[in-house]
């Protein structure tokens, strides 16, 4: 008698999100095990419930863009480019978020104790976008009154296009996103003096 296959956690979760996404919150656990090539029973024993299941699979994790966002502003990179290179690889991390979201608020588990976190990413986002521009303003970079409600400007904005796409397509966030985002980068904050360049010592020949 043959073995079952192995699965490892990684594409059972992976499995589940796709399944989940695809057929919402009443999908069927035989769909998951079904393309994890596995039995229901099987599946079962190794999540516990289908709630369990789509709580660990749709739950949000930390946005990856603070990973950017925490070394602070680059001295050899205009600021404008810095902040816009963060907000799209937020915006990218937010398609693969909000649908999950959705999901979840309307499954059994509810939205609040299905999305309960220390943290929750929109937080997380905006306090590394505040320190982020409070350090580029300290540093001269730009001339900024209040970093926090550009962070709040900025990342508000960039939910609003991502939740208004999911919902109701491309018609509902017109125009491209870098250059949405790009234009309102401007209007926010006024560039400073790039950092001056330390004098290079000459070595004594």
């Amino acid at each position: 008698m043959s073995r079952p296959p192995r699965v490892t956690d990684l594409q059972i979760d992976e499995a589940a999100r796709a399944v989940f996404l695809a057929q919402g919150p009443s999908a069927p656990l035989q769909d998951i095990a079904k393309r994890l090539g596995i039995s229901q029973p099987a599946l079962l024993h190794r999540v516990g419930t289908k709630e369990a299941l789509m709580s660990r699979a749709l739950r949000p994790v930390p946005p990856t863009a603070l990973a950017l966002l925490e070394p602070g502003p680059r001295d050899n990179t205009p600021i404008e480019d810095q902040l816009l290179e963060a907000l799209l690889h937020h915006r990218d991390f937010l398609r693969q978020l909000v649908p999950g979201l959705f999901v979840l608020h309307y499954s059994a588990l509810g939205g609040a104790r299905a999305l309960h976190l220390d943290t929750p990413p929109p937080v997380a986002l905006r306090e590394g976008l505040t320190k982020w521009l409070t350090r580029a303003k300290r540093s001269g970079r730009v001339a900024l009154t209040e970093p926090r409600a550009a962070a709040e400007a900025l990342c508000g904005a960039l939910e609003a296009r991502c939740f208004n796409a999911h919902v109701g397509g491309s018609t509902y966030a017109p125009g491209d996103d870098k250059a949405v985002l790009r234009q309102l980068i401007r209007v926010l904050l006024t560039p400073g003096e790039a950092p001056a360049r330390k004098p290079q010592k000459r070595t004594a020949r």
